[in-house]
């Protein structure tokens, strides 16, 4: 099976990153001279398990960088909610999962883009799948790049920046679509809603993540899923300065 992309690139350019680039969104910041969305785009058309490629962003200014590397530009609205739901309605018929990914991540590679689907479908029991990086993984990628971890009962994990979902648990369900952003790079909001018995073993690490995922699916009618991957070009993300500095050195190794 072939995975519809959706990319999201509308992020304006409003914070430490603006030291750098005056460009108005993140994801045409140019990182030797390329912009960092089009990093993104050249993995996703070189993987093996994608389809058809949307790009949410600027839409005039998308379709001027680009080109015709992606398959569909559609203008991003003001929210990372309705960013992904203009995504969504963009396609009109859709493969039975999409994967949703952040501009943000130029690093990546279409061989992870493969293994993390490949991994995913060959599960298929899900609605939704979000990837998860062990620290002493992304530590041994990037030494000098500082995350946001959160400890489980299974080791010290930081979070992905792409996810494979069901479209149709969004498209009728923007709470739960609320929920899950929030939840992604913050995982005591998600410990708050399973409750306070939950919140202190999040707290001391007992926390497993079978027991997430039950009480999640029993509480919003949908299984999730935490797929641990080894590929920290997931989950790396470029946000401020030194992280750029992290890329440019990735790059000319």
């Amino acid at each position: 099976m072939n995975l519809d992309v959706i990319i999201l690139a509308g992020a304006p350019n409003n914070g430490p990153l603006k030291k750098i680039s005056g460009t108005e969104h993140e994801a045409l910041i140019k990182i030797d001279q390329i912009p960092m969305v089009e990093y993104v785009l050249k993995a996703v058309n070189q993987a093996e398990y994608t389809g058809r490629v949307v790009v949410v962003g600027p839409k005039k200014e998308m379709e001027e960088a680009i080109q015709e590397k992606a398959d569909l530009f559609v203008e991003a609205a003001y929210t990372l909610e309705d960013n992904i739901l203009r995504g969504i309605s963009a396609l009109e018929k859709r493969s039975d999962y999409l994967l949703i990914m952040t501009s943000d991540i130029p690093l990546i590679t279409a061989e992870a883009i493969d293994k993390y689907v490949e991994a995913c479908l060959q599960d298929g029991k899900a609605d939704l799948y979000y990837p998860i990086i062990p620290k002493e993984r992304n530590l041994e990628k990037f030494p000098t790049s500082r995350r946001t971890y959160f400890q489980l009962a299974e080791g010290i994990f930081t979070g992905g920046n792409m996810v494979i979902v069901k479209p149709d648990i969004f498209t009728g369900n923007r709470d739960l679509l609320e929920k899950v952003i929030a939840w992604r790079k913050k995982p005591w909001k998600l410990s708050r809603l399973l409750g306070i018995k939950f919140i202190f073993r999040f707290v001391t690490g007992n926390l497993s993540i079978v027991e997430i995922e039950d009480k999640v699916a029993k509480i919003t009618g949908y299984k999730g899923y935490f797929m641990i991957t080894e590929d920290a070009e997931i989950g790396f993300d470029v946000d401020k300065p030194s992280d750029l500095e992290i890329m440019m050195n990735t790059l000319i190794s």
